[in-house]
């Protein structure tokens, strides 16, 4: 290959690359995966296959967009179980987890949706 075209394809690989970069310092946009501990959210750290909630334990998701686990927004308001299942009776042989959905903001939605 002559050095006149392996310019052309280095500066092409180039601005690919550096392009990649700034796609990824926008954030993505996912469900994120939480438990509650007491009065607040804490970032799960095994994804709901794994996870194995005991009787009176809050899940939560949250929708928005986000760089990583390290800034992933948490479930909105206030989620504790008392107030989620206080009309859901015990049974023997089966546990009781309150789910909180959080479909985000209009912010994270993608273009022309709403949450």
């Amino acid at each position: 290959m002559t050095p006149r075209r392996i310019v052309p394809l280095l500066l092409a690989a180039f601005l690919l690359i550096g392009t990649a970069g700034q796609a990824q310092a926008a954030g993505y946009r996912y469900w994120s995966f939480w438990d509650r501990d007491g009065a607040k959210w804490v970032y799960a750290t095994q994804g709901p296959s794994m996870a194995h909630p005991s009787d009176g334990d809050v899940q939560g998701f949250r929708f928005a967009v986000s760089e990583n686990s390290g800034d992933a927004a948490q479930p909105r308001g206030t989620a504790d179980f008392a107030s989620i299942c206080a009309n859901t009776p015990t049974e023997d042989g089966t546990k009781r987890v309150a789910l909180v959905l959080d479909f985000g903001t209009a912010p994270d939605a993608p273009s022309g949706e709403t949450p």
